[in-house]
C-alpha cells in the first residue's frame, strides 16, 4: 500500500509544494498511455481513487483496481479507420470499420438499410459545417429544425428497418472510457484551470493513425493513391471488370427465365401485419374478459377454489391486456408518422 494526499485535498497538495499543473498533465498522459498504448485501463478514476505524493514534483497514486478493462485492437484499429472513413466521406469504410469493431452484427440484419442509413450519417457529418444558423441567415432555429426533420423523414424505412433489427452492439468498454474521460476531465480542471485534454491527446492520436498503415507518411501515400484510383485493389477492378459484367448478365438472365426470384423487404406491409395482429389480440382480449366476466356472474360460490373467484382471475389478466394492446397500437402509429410510413 502507498499512502499519499487525495486529489481532493488540494490544501494539503499545496501545503507539500506539489505542482497541480504539472501534476493534471500527469493524470491525463497516464491515462492515455493506458488506453492508447496498452488498451488496459483503469475503469473508475474518481477523485477518492486517485492520490499524489511530492516526488517528482508530483506522482500519481492509483487505488482501487477492482475495475479494470482493456480494449482490444481489433477495436483500436476500427476506430482508426471509422474516423479516417467519416472525414474522407467514404460510407463503405465506415461499415468496414464498424464490422472490424465488433459494433456491426454479421448476421439477421438488413444490410442495404443500414448502408444507407450510414451513407446518409456520413453525408450529414460532412455538411455539418455547411448548415445554415441564424447568426449569417434569416432562417429561424425552427426553420432549420424542420429541414433536419424532412432529411431525416427520407430515411424513415430503412430508420426503421434498423430500429427493428437491433444491428449495432455497443462494446462494453466504451461506456468504461466515457466514464473515465468525464472522471479525468473533472479532477484535471479542479487542479489546474489551464488544463486541456485535447492537447495532451495529440501525440497519443498520432500514434493511433500510425495503426492503420505503420507511419502517417504511408497512410498519406495510399489515400492519394485511392484518389487517384491506383491502388491494387482499383487494378483489380479494371482487369476482372469484363467477368464481373459477364456474371451480371449472366443473373439478370437466370431472373428473366425464372430461375432466380427477389425477395423484397416491404416495412410498410410488416407494419400493417404488426398493427393487424395487434388489433386482433386485444379484441380478442376484450371478448374473452366479457364472456368470463359473464361466466363469473353466473357461477355458484363453494368448494376451496370457487369457480366465480376462477372466471374473475382470468377476466382481470385478459382485461389488462386490453389497454396494454391500445397502447402498442398507438405506439405503432405514432412510429409510423415518425418515420413517414402510409400503413
Amino acid at each position: 500500500f502507498m499512502g499519499g494526499v487525495k486529489m481532493a485535498d488540494q490544501a494539503e497538495m499545496t501545503r507539500q509544494g506539489i505542482n497541480k499543473a504539472v501534476l493534471a498533465q500527469r493524470l491525463a498522459e497516464c491515462y492515455l498511455t493506458q488506453l492508447c498504448r496498452h488498451g488496459f485501463f483503469h475503469c473508475d478514476m474518481h477523485p477518492g481513487n486517485l492520490a499524489c505524493d511530492a516526488s517528482a514534483g508530483g506522482s500519481i497514486i492509483y487505488y482501487d483496481f477492482g475495475m479494470m478493462d482493456e480494449i482490444q485492437d481489433n477495436v483500436r484499429r476500427g476506430l482508426v479507420d471509422l474516423v479516417f472513413g467519416l472525414y474522407e466521406g467514404d460510407e463503405k469504410e465506415v461499415l468496414d470499420a464498424l464490422r472490424t469493431m465488433g459494433v456491426l452484427r454479421q448476421k439477421n440484419i438488413d444490410r442495404i438499410g443500414v448502408e444507407r442509413v450510414v451513407r446518409y450519417f456520413v453525408k450529414e457529418f460532412r455538411s455539418t459545417l455547411t448548415l445554415p444558423t441564424p447568426e449569417v441567415t434569416d432562417m429561424s432555429s425552427e426553420d432549420i429544425k424542420k429541414i433536419i426533420r424532412q432529411r431525416r423523414a427520407d430515411l424513415g424505412a430503412e430508420l426503421l428497418a434498423v430500429e427493428k433489427d437491433f444491428p449495432l452492439v455497443f462494446p462494453p468498454a466504451f461506456a468504461f472510457v466515457y466514464r473515465s474521460f468525464a472522471s479525468l476531465d473533472g479532477v484535471g480542471k479542479g487542479l489546474s484551470s489551464k488544463y486541456d485534454l485535447t492537447k495532451y491527446a495529440q501525440p497519443y492520436l498520432k500514434e493511433l493513425i500510425d495503426l492503420r498503415d505503420g507511419s502517417v507518411t504511408l497512410t498519406a501515400v495510399k489515400t492519394f493513391a485511392k484518389q487517384l484510383g491506383w491502388r491494387p485493389e482499383d487494378l483489380k477492378a479494371v482487369v476482372t471488370g469484363p467477368r464481373k459484367l459477364a456474371y451480371i448478365d449472366d443473373t439478370l438472365r437466370q431472373l428473366e427465365q425464372g430461375d432466380l426470384k427477389l425477395r423484397v423487404r416491404v416495412l410498410e406491409a410488416e407494419q400493417a401485419l404488426e398493427k393487424a395482429q395487434v388489433t386482433q389480440s386485444t379484441t380478442l382480449a376484450a371478448v374473452l374478459t366479457s364472456m368470463l366476466l359473464q361466466l363469473a356472474e353466473g357461477a355458484s360460490g363453494g368448494g376451496l377454489i370457487s369457480l366465480r373467484s376462477l372466471y374473475s382471475v382470468l377476466a382481470t389478466f385478459c382485461a389488462f391486456k386490453v389497454p396494454v394492446g391500445i397502447f402498442k397500437l398507438y405506439w405503432l402509429n405514432k412510429q409510423s408518422s415518425e418515420y413517414g410510413l402510409k400503413t
